[in-house]
C-alpha cells in the first residue's frame, strides 16, 4: 500500500474505518468537500436553491442584490487596447457583436443580470462558451448556474481543472473542457474548487429575522400576551367569570373597542400590562440582520432606503458604492474574461475585455478642479491645447487653441502690445465704435468668451453643489412622506387612469420658496464679485451698490425664475413618475426606487451644472448690468456688446447672429425676436435663455 499523504493521515480517524475498508482507493485522495450530517461547526456551505428561496422571499436580500444588479447590467463590455498614454477602446473587432449579443435568447444585459444574482447567490456562476467548427470564433455564451455544474479536478496540488459536468436536469449530462467553459467564483478557502456564496455567511442571520416576522405577527394578533387584567381581590365565581368575559366582548369589542371598562361590584382595578424589553428584541434583531445583508452585498445604507434621512452627503455613499462594491466587482469578470479569450487567441496581446464606465456619472471627475487649473495655465501663457491634452480634460482639439495669451491683454505670447491708454493706473477698456470688438469664432473671440466663463466657474461649483443638496433634501422628504402616505403605494389605483397628484408628497410653491432661500447668498455674491470687478476695470474706485432696488429685483427675479423652472420641471416629472407606478400597482419599494433612480439622474453633474451654469451667466451679466448703470452715474459712457457662445453644434443661431451686436447701457438686445436686457434675462422665453452661456463686454464710448 502507498504511503498515506498527511491530509488523510489527519482526517482518517475522523471517519468510519468501514468506508476505507470497503474503498481503500480513498486514502490516495485529497478531498474536495466533505459534508456531515453532525456538522455544527457553522463551516459555509454553498446551498444555492435555498439562497434562491431567500432572495424571492427576503425583501432586504432582494433589494440589496437588485441594487448591484441594476447598476452593472446596463454597463457595456467593450474590448480595449493599452497603449503608452492611455486606453484606447477598439471599435470592429471581432469579440464585440458576441459580447453585445451573448446568444440568441439574451442580450448583455440580460447575462449581466444573472451574472450578478447569481455570483451573489452562489458564489459562481459559468458561461458556456459555444464555438465555431474550427474553433477561431465564439458563437454564442451561456449562462450555467452553480448547482447545475460539477467540477472534476485533473491536479489539487496546483488547482487544475479536468472538465466541467453539466446537468441542469433536462436532457442527458454533457462534460466541457476548460477551454468550453468560463467559471467565475469568489474564492474558498475550503473549496477552492467551488466559489464562496456571500449569501452563506448571513443565512442565519435571514433565518433569524423569518423567525422575529413570525413573532411580530403574532405579537400583533395578541397571541402573546393580553392587554390588561381585571382584578377582584375577593374573588370571583365561575359564573361570574364567565359573564363578565361575555360582556367585555360584547360591550368593547368592534366599533367599541376603545370604549373605557365599566368596574362593577367585586371588581376593583384593572391592570395594563407593558411589554419587557425582551418581548421587542426582534425589532432590534430585524435591524441588525438587514444592516448585515446590506454589508455582505456591499450597498450603502443611504441606498437601500433605511438610511438617515438627513444625510447630506449621498452622493459620497453613492461613489463609495461604486469604487468599493461595483468597480472591483467588474474588473474581476473582465479579468477572467480576458484571460480565457487571450488563451484561446481571441485577444491579441496588450488588448483586453473591459467595462465601460466612461459614462457613469458617479465617477466622472469634478470638472470645475480642472477647469480652475486649466484657466490657471491659461492665464500663465499656456495655450489651451496643451492645457487640455496636460490634464486629460477630452476636450477636441480647439481652432486657434495653439497660441498662448498673456493674461488680461490677449495678445499672442511673443508679440508687442502698444501701450494702454491708462485711468487711475488702470488699463482702460479697448474703445471701439461699430464694427464687432471681436470677428465670430476668431482667436480673439473665443478667449474673450473663455475669460467670461472662468470667471463663473467658483460661483458655478458653489452653486452646483447647493442644487445637489436641494435635490437630495427632496429626495428624502419626498420618501419620508412616501412611507407615511396613506394614498400611494397601497395598490388603490391599479389599472386607474384617474391617479391622485402627488401634492400630498410635494408642495411646489413651499419648494419654490426653499430654493430661493438656498440660492440666495450664493446668486448675490456672484453678483457683487462681477459687478464690484466691472468697476474696477473702468478704472473707478467707488464700491458696488449690492443694496439698490434695481439689484435687489434683478436678484429677486433670477432666484424666482430658476426656482420656478426647476421645480415645475421635477414637479411634472412626479406627476408622471407617480401615474405610470400607481396604475403597474406598485408598492412602496418600488415606488421609492423609481424616485432613487430619478432624483440620481436629477442629481448628474450635467443637470445640476447645466442649472447652475445658466443661473450665474444670468447672474454675472446682471452684474455687469448694474456695474455700468453705476459707472455712468459717475461719469463714465458704456456701451454693452453681446459676446456669443462658442460652442460648435450647441450655440443658437439667433445666439451667434447677435454676436458683436452693440446698445446703450440701459438699451435691450433684439435677440430671435425678443429684447434681452443681458444674455440669460429671466423676462426671456425659456428656449431663448435655458443653458445660455453668452456673455457681455463694455465698450467705453468716445
Amino acid at each position: 500500500m502507498k504511503k498515506q499523504t498527511l491530509i488523510s493521515r489527519l482526517i482518517q480517524p475522523l471517519i468510519s474505518k468501514a468506508l476505507y475498508d470497503q474503498h481503500p482507493e480513498l486514502l490516495e485522495r485529497d478531498p474536495l468537500l466533505r459534508i456531515s450530517s453532525e456538522d455544527e461547526t457553522g463551516t459555509p456551505v454553498n446551498d444555492f436553491n435555498q439562497a434562491a428561496v431567500y432572495y424571492g422571499n427576503y425583501m432586504w436580500l432582494q433589494k440589496a442584490v437588485n441594487i448591484l444588479a441594476n447598476n452593472i447590467a446596463p454597463l457595456r463590455l467593450a474590448v480595449t487596447r493599452d497603449t503608452d498614454e492611455d486606453v484606447e477602446y477598439i471599435s470592429g473587432h471581432p469579440l464585440i457583436e458576441l459580447l453585445d449579443n451573448p446568444n440568441a435568447d439574451m442580450s448583455s444585459e440580460d447575462l449581466s443580470r444573472q451574472w450578478v444574482i447569481d455570483m451573489m447567490l452562489g458564489g459562481e456562476i459559468g458561461f458556456e462558451v459555444v464555438q465555431a467548427t474550427s474553433g477561431r470564433k465564439v458563437l454564442e455564451l451561456w449562462p450555467r448556474q452553480s448547482k447545475d455544474v460539477t467540477v472534476r479536478a485533473e491536479s489539487i496540488r496546483y488547482r487544475k481543472v479536468a472538465s466541467y459536468k453539466i446537468d441542469d436536469g433536462h436532457g442527458e449530462p454533457y462534460n466541457l473542457t476548460p477551454d468550453e467553459f468560463i467559471h467565475f467564483k469568489f474564492y474558498n478557502p475550503l473549496q477552492p474548487f467551488r466559489g464562496l456564496s456571500p449569501v452563506s455567511a448571513i443565512r442565519y442571520s435571514i433565518q433569524i429575522d423569518q423567525l422575529a416576522q413570525i413573532w411580530s405577527r403574532l405579537f400583533f394578533q395578541n397571541s402573546a400576551r393580553p392587554d390588561f387584567a381585571v382584578i377582584a381581590p375577593e374573588g370571583i365565581t365561575k359564573t361570574e367569570k364567565d359573564e363578565m368575559l361575555l360582556k367585555l366582548r360584547q360591550d368593547h369589542s368592534g366599533v367599541n373597542a376603545h370604549e373605557p371598562i365599566i368596574l362593577e361590584s367585586g371588581v376593583t382595578d384593572i391592570k395594563t400590562f407593558s411589554f419587557a424589553a425582551k418581548d421587542i428584541e426582534w425589532l432590534t434583531q430585524r435591524e441588525m440582520s438587514r444592516d448585515e445583508v446590506a454589508a455582505i452585498v456591499g450597498v450603502p445604507d443611504e441606498l437601500m432606503g433605511y438610511g438617515r434621512d438627513t444625510y447630506e452627503n449621498f452622493d459620497t455613499a453613492d461613489r463609495i458604492f461604486w469604487t468599493l462594491t461595483i468597480i472591483p466587482l467588474v474588473e474581476m469578470r473582465d479579468g477572467k474574461l480576458t484571460r480565457f479569450f487571450r488563451r484561446i487567441n481571441l485577444l491579441k496581446p496588450g488588448e483586453n475585455i473591459k467595462t465601460d464606465l466612461r459614462q457613469v456619472p458617479q465617477l466622472q471627475e469634478d470638472r470645475s478642479s480642472k477647469i480652475n487649473q486649466a484657466k490657471t495655465l491659461f492665464d500663465m501663457g499656456v495655450p489651451l491645447n496643451m492645457a487640455s491634452e496636460y490634464l486629460r480634460m477630452g476636450l477636441q482639439t480647439i481652432p486657434g487653441g495653439d497660441t498662448g495669451y498673456l493674461s488680461g491683454m490677449l495678445l499672442p505670447v511673443g508679440s508687442t502690445p502698444e501701450p494702454p491708454a491708462i485711468v487711475s493706473d488702470r488699463i482702460q477698456p479697448p474703445k471701439t465704435k461699430s464694427p464687432p470688438h471681436t470677428e465670430y469664432g476668431s482667436v480673439e473671440h473665443e478667449a474673450v468668451w473663455k475669460g467670461l466663463q472662468a470667471r463663473l466657474d467658483s460661483h458655478v461649483s458653489i452653486l452646483q453643489r447647493l442644487v445637489k443638496k436641494e435635490f437630495q433634501r427632496q429626495q428624502n422628504e419626498i420618501g419620508q412622506k412616501l412611507r407615511d402616505s396613506k394614498i400611494f403605494g397601497k395598490g388603490k389605483f391599479k389599472d386607474s387612469e384617474n391617479v391622485p397628484s402627488p401634492n400630498s408628497l410635494f408642495d411646489i410653491e413651499g419648494e419654490i420658496k426653499k430654493f430661493v432661500e438656498a440660492f440666495t447668498k450664493s446668486v448675490q455674491d456672484s453678483v457683487l464679485e462681477i459687478g464690484q470687478r466691472e468697476i474696477t476695470d473702468l478704472g473707478l474706485s467707488f464700491v458696488f451698490d449690492l443694496s439698490r432696488p434695481t439689484v435687489v429685483a434683478a436678484i429677486r427675479q433670477i432666484l424666482e425664475s430658476v426656482s420656478k423652472k426647476t421645480n415645475e420641471t421635477t414637479w411634472n416629472d412626479l406627476v408622471s413618475l407617480f401615474e405610470e407606478a400607481e396604475q403597474n400597482g406598485e408598492g412602496i419599494p418600488a415606488i421609492q426606487e423609481r424616485l432613487s433612480q430619478y432624483f440620481g439622474d436629477r442629481k448628474s453633474d450635467y443637470q445640476t451644472e447645466r442649472i447652475a451654469r445658466t443661473t450665474m451667466t444670468a447672474s454675472s451679466n446682471a452684474g455687469e448690468q448694474e456695474a455700468w448703470n453705476q459707472a455712468e452715474e459717475n461719469g463714465i459712457q458704456v456701451e454693452k456688446e453681446w459676446v456669443s457662445a462658442l460652442q460648435v453644434g450647441r450655440t443658437r443661431q439667433a445666439h451667434w447672429e447677435a454676436h458683436g451686436q452693440r446698445v446703450g447701457v440701459n438699451e435691450t438686445f433684439d435677440v430671435d425676436g425678443e429684447s434681452l436686457m443681458h444674455p440669460g434675462d429671466p423676462n426671456g422665453s425659456p428656449g431663448n435663455i435655458i443653458n445660455c452661456l453668452c456673455g457681455m463686454i463694455a465698450v467705453v464710448k468716445e
